[in-house]
């Protein structure tokens, strides 16, 4: 035996194949398998063993540990119960050939030996002859023949109780079949009968069971329908109360303008002449306003491209080409379906990012008009984004927000995309919730109250006061000549006879009187009490994330769609040069003019549905993780993406990049949150990462072919990383 002692210093910088070798080196062993026998001491009670007095097959060498710390032990092995049961025995010591394997890195630290080993499952036998190479010391001579005679004796003892035994079982086993097949028809015959008899018992139960059960629910609809009617009859009156008591104000309401207007009607001429209205005042109350924008030329969406949206993506990029605009195919699609949702968008990305320039050159590709409304920082009401009327000025103070909207509703035919530009220098749910919890009604165009109709009658009352007073001036100092105001305050008696009327003193402007008169009076024709949202116009924000703007609230999340983007410089701007190319469009030189209908009819949702394939996704992965992790996921959500799912579908079929954009636009956005913290026993970080994006991994199995910023498994897991070098803050929008 070798005489290479280690130290566990020496085996501590070892792997196991490399402790393994010197092993068999130690024991002069050729090869990769350590092969033994020795003796296995009765088990008594015990299920497992130890192997002692170890040899090796070969060369009969006696096992020691070349270890310093266990040199002088002879070795012993740990035999499992599995070959403790199968090789051992309770009453008597047995002998085994086997080969060895390393005991578990648990066992070797335990006994502080990593040489240790123990006998493999995989190679264990009876010994039958003792090797040629058997040590004197165990056993003499004449035991060696005991041995090996006791050895032959019990290997051909046992084969011949096996043989028999084999024998008795193959004819007790013939005998059963033959007795089998003699009752095997009678048996088969009995049981046959017995389960038609509980079969037809089963069945007489259930019908049983069936005639209760149709009786029990026949009486529990009966009282559902009685119910049902009654609060149906209750819901009617109360609708019908709802309806009187709306038209009755809607009455009122439109009564006191049409006093004013047939007043003003009326007194044209008078107040025309006196300068307390122009014109122009007059025709924009009056009449029904016309659209001043003539109509733009160009391709015809539905005579030139029959209607066909995925032919209207094709022109629309390959025009914007034309302008020097390069818009990747996917941001036309994904923006155009967003527009025909109808829902609130916000375009998000690193400022330059060609946001604000999407909503111009798209508004131009399709014969429309854009405006970009700039959001100041001190916003903090709907009165910044609306305006509001000035019981001092005794005026409507107007933004150029209601003044876009006013403009679009005087040109209903051309679509408008209203931008509101920087939407997060301030808060936007101080600002905007009002005005968008009024864009959630999808069955009527929301009506937007700028101010009571009230003005209007203290207004026709104001007005009715001073025509009064002039006219009985002009009648009582027979100046019905005069009608200029100015003319008319020279004459001294006439002049004192309006002092008085009025009850003003020497130091009051009549002329200044006269000039708030005509701008409360413009003010009230100029502006209604309220207006409704137009079909043409479409909400669009713009969003830049930095340390200078606010995060979107929740409320504002659930009901917008966010679209991201990215630096034009990183879109492969061949690629789209050869998608245009490809079209063969031979004139670009006009725009696509579309309806406003063909870009978007406000109407309700799509009904959920829970066979629908998006509807079991999504309620899954609601119910396992968004609920979990805190984000909010409500039926309004699944919804708005059936909506927009169905609408994506007519300018591209592919339903895996449909739910891609679902999850960009509704789902992401929404991930800010402590991810340390726990749910189930698991950190909400580590339930994301190693779960939830495998699980969208198989409903997005080409994620990998996306843009990294338009894929939502490559943007969830930039989330992850940003998080781990946040202290496990999950966001988003960082």
């Amino acid at each position: 035996m070798n005489k290479v002692i280690y130290t566990h210093e020496e085996l501590s910088k070892l792997n196991d194949s490399e402790i393994f070798e010197l092993l068999l080196e130690a024991w002069e062993i050729n090869g990769e398998e350590i092969e033994i026998w020795g003796e296995l001491p009765r088990l008594n009670n015990s299920t497992f063993g130890f192997l002692t007095n170890p040899y090796l097959i070969k060369s009969g060498m006696r096992l020691y540990y070349p270890l310093e710390t266990v040199k002088s032990e002879v070795c012993r092995f740990f035999v499992s119960p599995k070959i403790a049961s199968a090789y051992g025995s309770k009453n008597h010591s047995t002998f085994i050939r086997c080969t060895l394997e390393f005991s578990p890195i648990s066992e070797r630290k335990k006994h502080n030996n990593p040489f240790l080993l123990c006998v493999s499952d995989a190679h264990c036998e009876n010994l039958e002859l003792l090797p040629k190479n058997i040590p004197q010391e165990i056993i003499s001579d004449n035991e060696k023949n005991s041995f090996i005679s006791k050895s032959i004796y019990d290997f051909y003892y046992f084969k011949a109780i096996k043989e028999a035994e084999d024998e008795i079982l193959k004819k007790k086993k013939a005998l059963e079949e033959e007795c089998g097949q003699i009752s095997r028809k009678t048996k088969k015959e009995i049981a046959d009968a017995k389960e038609a008899l509980a079969e037809e018992e089963k069945k007489l139960d259930q019908a049983k069971q069936i005639s209760i059960n149709l009786k029990k629910n026949k009486d529990q609809l009966e009282i559902k329908i009685k119910k049902l009617e009654l609060e149906k009859l209750d819901q009617q009156e109360k609708i019908q109360q709802l309806i009187e008591e709306y038209e009755k104000i809607e009455y009122e309401m439109n009564k006191k303008i049409e006093r004013l207007r047939k007043f003003i009607s009326e007194k044209k001429n008078f107040l025309q002449s006196f300068e307390f209205i122009d014109e122009e005042d007059f025709q924009h109350f009056l009449l029904e306003p016309s659209s001043e924008i003539n109509p733009i030329n160009g391709v015809c969406f539905h005579e030139t491209l029959q209607g066909n949206y995925k032919e209207s993506i094709s022109y629309i990029q390959a025009y914007l080409v034309e302008q020097d605009i390069l818009y990747p195919r996917h941001i036309i699609e994904n923006y155009l379906t967003l527009l025909r949702t109808r829902d609130l968008i916000i375009l998000a990305g690193d400022s330059g990012s060609g946001k604000t320039n999407l909503v111009k050159s798209f508004a131009q590709a399709v014969g429309g008009k854009s405006i970009i409304i700039p959001v100041k920082p001190n916003w903090t009401s709907s009165e910044d984004l609306l305006g509001y009327y000035n019981p001092l000025e005794k005026k409507y103070l107007s933004t150029p927000f209601l003044d876009a909207l006013i403009e679009a509703k005087e040109n209903p035919d051309i679509p408008y995309f209203i931008c509101l530009d920087e939407m997060n220098l301030a808060r936007v749910e101080y600002y905007f919730a009002d005005f968008l919890s009024l864009l959630e009604s999808r069955d009527e165009a929301p009506e937007i109250k700028l101010y009571s109709d009230d003005e209007a009658s203290h207004v026709l009352s104001e007005l009715k006061a001073v025509v009064k007073v002039i006219e009985a001036a002009q009648e009582k100092h027979q100046k019905n000549g005069i009608i200029d105001f100015i003319e008319l305050l020279k004459d001294e008696e006439v002049n004192r006879y309006l002092r008085q009327s009025f009850g003003f003193g020497e130091k009051t402007s009549l002329v200044k009187y006269h000039s708030e008169i005509r701008h409360m009076l413009s003010a009230v024709m100029r502006m209604p009490a309220s207006i409704t949202m137009p079909d043409n116009v479409h909400i669009i924000g713009a969003i830049n994330i930095d340390e200078t703007t606010h995060y979107l609230s929740p409320k504002i999340l659930d009901r917008a769609h966010i679209m991201r983007f990215e630096s034009p410089l990183l879109s492969d701007w061949d690629k789209i040069l050869e998608e245009v190319e490809q079209y063969g469009f031979d004139d670009l030189s006009q725009p696509l003019i579309m309806k406003c209908e063909d870009l978007g009819i406000r109407k309700n949702y799509p009904r959920y549905d829970r066979e629908n394939e998006f509807c079991i996704i999504f309620t899954e992965l609601n119910k396992l993780f968004f609920n979990k992790i805190g984000i909010e996921f409500g039926m309004r959500t699944i919804r708005q993406g059936l909506n927009y799912l169905a609408l994506f579908e007519e300018v591209n079929d592919n339903k895996e990049i449909a739910v891609n954009n679902f999850l960009l636009h509704k789902v992401l956005p929404k991930f800010t949150f402590d991810g340390s913290k726990k749910v189930d026993q698991q950190e909400k970080l580590d339930l994301i990462e190693k779960v939830l994006i495998e699980r969208l991994k198989t409903h997005l199995p080409s994620y990998g072919i996306y843009s990294p910023v338009f894929s939502a498994i490559d943007v969830l897991q930039k989330v992850i990383i940003n998080a781990k070098q946040n202290d496990n803050i999950v966001n988003y929008w960082s």
